[in-house]
Order: C-alpha cells, then sequence, then structure tokens
C-alpha cells in the first residue's frame, strides 16, 4: 500500500496498541495513529514494518502468555502509557483485559466480549428493541433443522463468533439446510473462536458500513458508505464507496441514528465500532457490531473518499480528547475486491494499459502469489485475486469508474 509519511505526534501522549496486523492491511491506519499520538507496541512478533511507526515494542507468546500484563507494565513503566488500544478483531478483547488490568483507559471488557459474540449482540438488539430480529444459537444440525422451521424460512446461517460474511450462508429450504450449515462450520477461523451457529430470519435491504467513534459517553457517525455485496446465497463483502453521495442523508439518517445508539447500548467506549446496518422495507436493522474501524483497507477509503484520519480519529477516542471529524466535501472513493470467475492458476490481473492511465485510478493491486491457485467464494471466502481503488468527485462517478475498472482487470491464468 501506498503509506503516509510518519508525521510527529500531535502530543506527548502515548498509546499502547495490541496488535499491529499486517503491513498490507493495517499499515495506513498504524501511520496515522502514529501522527496522533506516540505509540508503543505489544504483539506476537518482533516488530519489522512497524518501526517507522513505534517508539517501543513488547513481545509475546500467545500459547505461553495469553494475558502478557508484565510485558504491557514494562512498557507503561518506561512510557507515558494513557490508554490500550487495538484495531485488529482479534485484539480486541485482550486489549480491553490489559487496560483493566492496567487501571487504563479502553474499549471495556464486557463490550469487547460483546462485539466477539453475535448471539449476545442478538440478545442485546433484540431485548432493547433497536433492532429485534429472530435468532437461535444452535450446536448441531438437527438443532438448526428445528430451529429453522420456527423461523420460517429462507433463513441465514452464520457462526457465532467470526466477523464479517465468514461462513455465513441463505437458506432457502430444509433440502439445502445440512450443506449451508457444513460450510458454515468449515471455514477457516483463523484462530478466533466460535462456539455454535445462529440461525435468522433473512433480513432483506440495503446493507451499508457504518463507523461510529465512541468516548466518555458521546457517540458519534463519522463516516458511512455503500457496500457491494456479491455471491448470493452466500453473501460476500465485495467493496465499498465513502464520500459524497455514498449514502443519501434523508433515505439513510435512521440507520445512522440506529447505529449509534447500538453503539451507546453495547457499552462500547474510547474506540471507534464499525456497524454493517441493512435498510429494511420496514426500517433500519444492525447486522453485526464490531469494536473496531471497519477493516480491509476501509480506512484508505475513507481517508481518500472523506479526508479524515480513521487513525487519528481512533487516537482521539482512546485518548479521551473531543472529535473533530468535518468530511471533506466534493470528493469520493470507493475499493472493489476482484475475485477469480472459477478455480485457476493466478497469473495476475489484466494489464488494462490504457485503465491504468487514467488519473482517477488510484491503485491496483494483486494478492495471491503469481503461480499459486486461486477459487472463488464459497470454495474460498478469501478468494480475492486483488483490489482497486478508484476516486472522484461523487460516489455515483466512483461506482461508474469502479465497474469499468473491474471490467477490465480480469484475473488472467488457466483453469485447473
Amino acid at each position: 500500500m501506498k503509506l503516509p509519511p510518519s508525521q510527529a505526534p500531535a502530543t506527548s501522549s502515548t498509546l499502547l496498541l495490541v496488535g499491529s496486523g499486517t503491513h498490507l492491511r493495517q499499515g495506513h491506519l498504524l501511520s496515522q495513529l502514529a501522527a496522533a499520538a506516540d505509540v508503543v507496541l505489544l504483539d506476537t512478533a518482533a516488530p519489522t514494518w512497524q518501526k517507522p511507526w513505534i517508539r517501543d515494542a513488547e513481545v509475546y507468546d500467545r500459547r505461553e502468555t495469553p494475558l502478557p500484563v508484565e510485558q504491557a507494565r514494562r512498557l507503561c513503566r518506561d512510557h507515558d502509557v494513557r490508554a490500550v488500544v487495538s484495531y485488529s478483531e482479534s485484539e480486541i478483547v485482550l486489549a480491553a483485559e490489559l487496560a483493566e488490568a492496567l487501571g487504563l483507559p479502553g474499549l471495556p471488557v464486557e463490550a469487547a466480549r460483546l462485539c466477539r459474540d453475535k448471539h449476545r449482540q442478538r440478545e442485546l438488539l433484540n431485548r432493547t428493541g433497536l433492532s429485534p430480529t429472530a435468532s437461535v444459537l444452535v450446536h448441531d444440525v438437527q438443532e438448526g433443522l428445528r430451529a429453522a422451521a420456527d423461523i420460517g424460512y429462507p433463513v441465514v446461517v452464520k457462526p457465532r463468533g467470526l466477523s464479517g460474511s465468514l461462513g455465513v450462508g441463505r437458506v432457502s429450504g430444509p433440502a439445502d439446510f445440512t450443506r449451508f450449515f457444513g460450510l458454515a462450520s468449515g471455514v477457516d477461523t483463523m484462530g478466533l473462536a466460535s462456539d455454535g451457529f445462529l440461525v435468522e430470519e433473512c433480513v432483506t435491504g440495503t446493507e451499508f458500513l457504518v463507523d461510529v467513534w465512541s468516548s466518555g459517553g458521546t457517540a458519534e457517525v463519522v463516516y458511512s458508505g455503500r457496500k457491494y455485496m456479491a455471491n448470493d446465497p452466500y453473501p460476500i463483502d465485495t467493496g465499498h464507496i465513502m464520500g459524497e453521495g455514498a449514502l443519501p442523508d434523508a433515505e439513510y439518517a435512521a440507520g445512522l441514528a440506529l447505529a449509534r445508539d447500538a453503539v451507546l447500548a453495547a457499552g462500547i467506549d474510547r474506540t471507534i465500532a464499525n456497524l454493517d446496518v441493512v435498510l429494511t422495507p420496514d426500517g433500519p436493522r444492525v447486522m453485526e457490531i464490531n469494536g473496531r474501524p471497519a477493516g480491509d483497507l476501509a480506512p484508505v477509503i475513507a481517508d481518500l473518499g472523506t479526508g479524515l484520519s480513521v487513525g487519528g480519529l481512533l487516537a482521539d477516542a482512546a485518548l479521551g480528547r473531543p472529535l473533530h471529524a468535518e468530511p471533506v466535501p466534493n470528493r469520493a472513493a470507493g475499493i472493489k475486491f476482484l475475485y477469480p470467475a472459477r478455480r485457476q492458476r493466478f497469473e495476475g490481473l489484466a494489464e488494462a494499459p490504457e485503465l491504468r492511465v487514467q488519473p482517477w485510478l488510484h491503485e491496483v493491486g494483486e494478492l495471491p502469489e503469481r503461480g499459486s491457485v486461486v477459487e472463488p467464494p464459497p470454495d474460498d471466502y478469501f478468494g480475492r485475486a486483488g483490489w482497486v481503488i478508484a476516486t472522484g468527485s461523487h460516489a455515483d462517478q466512483v461506482h461508474e469508474r469502479l465497474t469499468e475498472a473491474e471490467r477490465a482487470l480480469t484475473v488472467q491464468g488457466p483453469s485447473v
């Protein structure tokens, strides 16, 4: 990724960052975080690419030290650590537990655990009436079949503890249930715990993303975006657009307000929370609450499309600073992830020379190594071959440009 240059921090306040992610996916976010505060890192591997943006680091072994309090204390002893933060899905509970153990501000432990548990989220949203949706926790196919019959087809099956659309499938009838349940139970959890599965009513409408800044009892939507979904009946997020015109204000106002209210009800504090919301004919529904900013390359798109620094906003929330978030008008950006059409050997994305010289084409990237085998979802939920980022003055213009780019940047290579 193209990273913004490292800058001197705005203040001497120091953040303890738990987990740094990967250079590709989180490098941009870490650089922004470091521009807003000093950063010391607690991670499972010694820093390499992170070095330009951190002041110090401690390494721990997750198997030997599941709660590395002593390593965190050393960082706090040597630096003026004021808060604990994480933007990594797999680390938000650990970060919350460390903040509590150290007596520092951070995402509350119970809120962090709720964000990692779709069943508890649904219980909260149903109990408060914020987003009532029929949902049953099951552990095997027979329980699932009974729950689906009670709810009524179509239903959605999803793993309890995974984020995004991993393992999610829309089941149209009992004859397909066992197959979809098997897909949900067989998805790679990437080390995340997921005890059980949810069978839920199928909510239809337009899905969009919302990121809510929350600190000290105040919660505000800082950016949002339209989402691309594909591969029905396996709803895979394939991209998004943020900025001018991404979501018409009048039509989506109730959904944005619902996202803010859900964050407060969940007790989320000192972070940016990411929510997936669906605008249905009967009003908005919250589908998922995450205790960190939108993932993948969303911070890059927010930066390009709104001018907002996600890392800077995250630092302000963690440190209890006032919110300052004024999007730049007449500006938009978007990303589409590129997928193979079949199982094939990856030989790169199409050259498309006329496309690649367009001034609005911000970036084209490839993910797999050339020569490796790629296949589309649901055979591989992570089956992205690459991505393309486009910019413009309005979301509709960006959509047209992304459509053109996706059409030209075909995945090259023979079937296998």
